[in-house]
C-alpha cells in the first residue's frame, strides 16, 4: 500500500445516486487509482413507459478508465451487478471480481450480450486479501436473500472502511454459512473512518426473520393445495427456490422451472452446487403434462409482475405450455420493490379474476422475509465496527434519517452520519471527512438494444401519447415545392374518426389554412403553426391534449 500522503484524498461517490434502493455503483477514488464496488441497475417508475432498465451514469468515469484497477461484486441481486453488460464496454472492460454464484451469473448475462469473451471475470478469495491498486480487500461474508454474499474491509491510504451493503444475521441461514461476525469483529479492531452500511430496515424494530421462517409457509401451502401450485419469487433467490423445492420434494412433488431468468439462474447454482436438487426431482417445461397437477410445483418468473413474464401469460392465458386452472394456488414470495407495485397488483388481480387463490405478502405476512437488518441487525454491526463515520446507503431519504436516529440512540455523534444526496459523495482526507456535491448525476435508460439513448423528452412524448392519443396531420408538397392545398388526418388513442366528422373537418381546415400558399422551403414555421393552432383547437373542444404531429411527404 502507497505512503500516507497529508494532501491526499479518497473520494467515495455513489454513481448510482444517493438515497435509493437499487442502481447500486460505488466510486472509490484515491490518486490515479479507482475502484468501482457494485454496478447494478435500477427498475423504471410506471410512468416511464417502454423502458426496460435504469442504469447508472457514468460519465464522471469516461476521462478516468485507465485508473480503474477493478470492479468488486458484493451479491448475487441485480440491483448489484445488473448493470454489468452495458456498462463495461464504455469502461474499457475493466477485471470484475465475484464471488463464485455471481461469476455463474454474471456470465450467462454476459454471453447473451455478446460480451463474454472480453469480459475478464475473476473469482476472488473469500478466506484471504486481495488489493487493487492502493486498495486491499478482505471480503467477509454476510446473510442476505441469496447465497454468497459478502461485505469488505477496505484498507485505503487515509485508513479503514467498511462497505456492508445488503445483509442481516441469520442465525439458522438456508445454506448453513453464517454471518462472519469474529471476522469482521477482528478487522475492526484495527480502526474504521467509515461505515458504508444497508439502511434499508432501519424502520423496523427488532430484528429480521431468518429465511428458515419461510420453510413453514411453503410447506402448509403445498399440502393444502388441492392441484396446480405456482410459486413465484425473485430469480436470483437461491435460497427461496431451494425451500419451495425442499418443501415440495415433502409431499411428493416434482418441480419445474419456467421463465428464462429462473431456468438460467438455477442451472448456474445447480452446476456450482448451491441448489440442491437431482435430476429426477425436475420435470422439463414441455413435459408437464405427462405429470398429474396434484405432483407438480411450477416455480415460475413474474414475482415483479413484469408484462412479458412466464406468470403474466399464464395470468392472460397466452402461454403456449401452461393453463391456470380454477383451484390454482399461486404464491408470491417476493416483496415488490418501488417503481413495480401497480403491475404486480394487476398481476394479481388477473390471476384472481381466472380463479386461482393467491397468497401475497399483503394478507399473508408469513410469505416474505426481508434480506435486510431491522434495527436490532444495524445496530450489532454498528457495535461491531464503531466507525468514525457512518454513511447510511441503499435506502431512501427516510431510511437514512431512521438509521442515523438509531445510532445516535447508540451514542454515536449524530453529526457523525452522513445522509447523501443525488450527487453527494464523501471526501476521506488524514484528518477529516466531508460530505460534498460532486457530480450531475443523469437517469440512463434501457430501451431494448438502446442504452441511453432514451431521454426525458422522448418518455413525455411517450406520456402523453399514453394518456391523450396522437392527431397526425399529414401534408403533401408537389413537384414546385408547394405544400398542396389538401390535409388528411389520422387518430390515435385520441378520437373515434367515424363518428367525429364535425372535429376532423374542422381541424382539416386550420391546417389547410396554415399552409395555403406556403412552400415546402417554409415547413418548420409551419409545422410550428400547425402545432400551435390545432392543440388549442382540440383542447377547446374536447379539453384533451393529444400529441399532435405535422408530417410532410412528396
Amino acid at each position: 500500500m502507497e505512503a500516507q500522503n497529508n494532501t491526499s484524498q479518497l473520494k467515495i461517490i455513489p454513481l448510482g445516486g444517493s438515497g435509493m434502493v437499487n442502481k447500486n455503483l460505488f466510486v472509490y477514488e484515491y490518486e490515479e487509482h479507482i475502484v468501482i464496488v457494485d454496478c447494478g441497475i435500477g427498475f423504471p417508475e410506471s410512468e416511464q413507459l417502454g423502458i426496460d432498465v435504469v442504469i447508472p451514469d457514468i460519465s464522471y468515469l469516461k476521462d478516468k478508465l485507465k485508473h480503474i484497477r477493478g470492479i468488486v461484486i458484493t451479491h448475487g441481486h441485480e440491483d448489484h451487478y445488473g448493470a454489468l453488460p452495458y456498462v463495461l464496454e464504455d469502461l474499457d472492460f475493466p477485471p470484475v471480481y465475484t464471488s463464485k454464484l455471481v461469476n455463474g451469473f454474471a456470465q450467462v448475462k454476459l454471453k447473451e450480450h455478446g460480451l463474454l469473451k472480453r469480459a475478464r471475470l475473476h473469482i476472488f478469495p473469500t478466506d484471504d486479501s486481495f488489493s487493487l491498486g492502493c486498495f486491499n480487500f478482505t471480503p467477509y461474508r454476510v446473510n442476505h436473500s441469496i447465497p454468497d454474499a459478502f461485505g469488505f474491509f477496505i484498507k485505503t491510504p487515509v485508513g479503514n472502511i467498511v462497505h456492508a451493503s445488503d445483509f442481516k444475521f441469520d442465525w439458522t441461514p438456508v445454506d448453513g454459512k453464517k454471518f462472519e461476525i469474529g471476522k469482521l469483529a477482528r478487522l475492526a479492531q484495527e480502526g474504521t473512518r467509515c461505515l458504508l452500511t444497508d439502511c434499508l430496515g432501519a424502520n423496523s424494530e427488532g430484528y429480521t426473520r431468518s429465511e428458515l421462517f419461510i420453510q413453514d409457509t411453503f410447506e402448509e401451502e403445498i399440502e393444502n393445495a388441492p392441484r396446480q401450485v405456482f410459486i413465484t419469487t425473485v430469480s436470483s433467490n437461491i435460497s427461496r427456490i431451494q425451500q419451495a423445492v425442499n418443501a415440495s420434494r415433502k409431499f411428493g412433488r416434482k418441480v419445474a422451472f419456467m421463465g428464462m431468468s429462473i431456468l438460467q439462474n438455477t442451472e448456474v447454482a445447480r452446476n456450482l452446487g448451491y441448489l440442491d436438487i437431482s435430476s429426477k426431482d425436475i420435470v422439463p417445461i414441455e413435459k408437464i403434462h405427462s405429470y398429474p397437477d396434484e405432483k407438480l410445483t411450477v416455480l415460475i418468473a413474474g414475482s415483479y409482475g413484469q408484462s412479458s413474464s412466464s406468470l403474466a401469460r399464464v395470468a392472460s392465458d397466452s402461454h403456449t405450455l401452461i393453463k391456470l386452472k380454477p383451484s390454482a394456488v399461486v404464491i408470491f414470495s417476493a416483496d415488490p420493490i418501488p417503481g413495480v407495485y401497480d403491475q404486480v397488483g394487476a398481476l394479481i388481480d388477473k390471476l384472481v379474476e381466472r380463479g386461482a387463490r393467491v397468497a401475497y405478502s399483503e394478507i399473508q405476512e408469513n410469505l416474505h422475509v426481508s434480506g435486510h437488518g431491522s434495527q436490532g441487525d444495524l445496530s450489532i454491526l454498528a457495535g461491531i465496527v464503531r466507525p468514525d463515520y457512518f454513511v447510511p446507503i441503499g435506502g431512501s431519504p427516510r431510511h437514512q434519517r431512521a438509521y442515523a436516529q438509531l445510532v445516535e440512540r447508540m451514542g454515536f455523534a449524530r453529526g457523525n452520519v452522513l445522509e447523501l444526496r443525488d450527487g453527494e459523495g464523501i471526501i476521506i482526507s488524514p484528518n477529516s471527512v466531508e460530505q460534498k456535491k460532486m457530480v450531475s448525476l443523469t437517469d440512463v435508460f434501457v430501451d431494448g438494444s438502446s442504452v441511453g439513448d432514451v431521454g426525458k423528452v422522448v418518455l413525455h412524448d411517450r406520456q402523453v401519447m399514453a394518456e391523450e392519443g396522437i392527431f397526425i396531420v399529414i401534408i403533401k408538397k408537389d413537384a414546385r415545392g408547394m405544400l398542396r392545398d389538401s390535409v388528411d388526418v389520422i387518430s390515435r388513442g385520441f378520437v373515434y374518426m367515424a363518428i367525429s366528422d364535425k372535429l376532423v373537418g374542422n381541424a382539416k381546415d386550420i391546417a389547410k389554412q396554415a399552409i395555403r400558399n406556403k412552400k415546402a422551403s417554409d415547413w418548420n414555421h409551419v409545422r410550428g403553426q400547425i402545432e400551435k393552432q390545432l392543440s388549442g383547437f382540440l383542447y377547446r373542444k374536447t379539453k384533451r391534449n393529444p400529441m399532435v404531429l405535422p408530417v410532410l411527404v412528396d
